[in-house]
């Protein structure tokens, strides 16, 4: 599959294989937190990815999308971490049509979405909904303003569902800020300064 996509976008690719940096830190057989271990290699492949970035000479483009990002479906400091991301505004739904309309394998964009941090792991089983019901739900309450829970249900979707959404936007909004500084009453870091000659 990955062969047959390098082919197809002329890319090449190169492995590493982490393992034997998550063991070293929590020993052999890891523990059993599947989500502190699997944190902690999202991390540890952002690092590499940062250091061979320096090594190319090029920037991390990250592949995260408004979907994940709007859930914190994202490690913090892990794959949200990128220089830049082209894909952040399209839903999970949008960048999987984008995809079909680019003419990716279909082996590719059928295949069950996975941040790939244990054997088995789904987003969509660890999140509790599908994504075409998600984004439905993104839609209608981040796009369209919509607040009315009997309004969602009318809309077609479940309860449960909607519930289950909001909660982890309002749970996770932190991961779509930068850390919170503590405000000593200093003048704000501007983005860009200019002195004049």
């Amino acid at each position: 599959m990955q062969n047959g996509l390098q082919r197809k976008l002329g890319i090449t690719t190169r492995s590493v294989d982490i393992s034997p940096m998550v063991d070293a830190y929590f020993g052999s057989p890891a523990t059993e937190d599947r989500i502190r271990v699997g944190n902690f290699a999202a991390r540890i492949r952002m690092a590499i990815l940062f250091d061979m970035s320096r090594e190319s000479g090029c920037m991390v483009l990250g592949t995260s999308n408004r979907t994940e990002f709007c859930l914190g479906y994202t490690t913090w400091f892990g794959d949200s971490a990128a220089s830049i991301n082209p894909i952040a505004e399209l839903y999970k739904t949008e960048v999987l049509a984008m995809a079909r309309q680019v003419g990716l394998p279909g082996e590719i964009i059928d295949k069950p979405p996975s941040a790939d941090l244990w054997p088995g792991q789904t987003d969509e089983e660890e999140i509790g909904v599908r994504y075409e019901q998600i984004d439905g739900i993104l839609r209608r309450v981040i796009d369209d303003g919509e607040t009315s829970m009997e309004q969602l249900v009318k809309d077609g979707f479940e309860m449960v569902d909607i519930s289950r959404v909001v909660s982890l936007v309002n749970r996770h909004s932190y991961k779509r800020n930068m850390p919170v500084i503590a405000p000593l009453g200093r003048v704000a870091v501007p983005q860009r300064l200019q002195v004049q000659v």
